[in-house]
């Protein structure tokens, strides 16, 4: 990690800066279709405050078994997910 003060920036912020470098995992953590994850995640979160049977019917006919074989309740909203859990739903929806 590499910090740069204010003065390296114009115009110079209040506070400092760090640069930040991240590896690449070899494989995923959470293998998954990156496409279908992304979908399924954005669905969600586009409705963020209701719960997932109610913003995913649109993903699955029986959205409720999709969500509870993923390990996940249908009444749970987005933000209560783990990756580990989207990751999950999204190898369920794609088999």
């Amino acid at each position: 990690m590499m910090e740069l003060p204010p003065e390296a920036f114009t115009p110079p912020p209040k506070v400092h800066s760090a640069v930040v470098h991240f590896d690449a995992l070899p494989e995923p953590r959470f293998p998954a279709p990156a496409g279908l994850l992304t979908s399924t995640v954005a669905m969600a979160f586009n409705q963020r405050r209701k719960m997932l049977r109610s913003s995913l019917k649109s993903a699955s006919p029986n959205i409720e078994n999709v969500l509870r074989e993923a390990g996940l309740e249908p009444t749970a909203r987005a933000e209560e997910i783990s990756l580990e859990g989207f990751c999950a739903l999204a190898r369920r929806l794609a088999s």
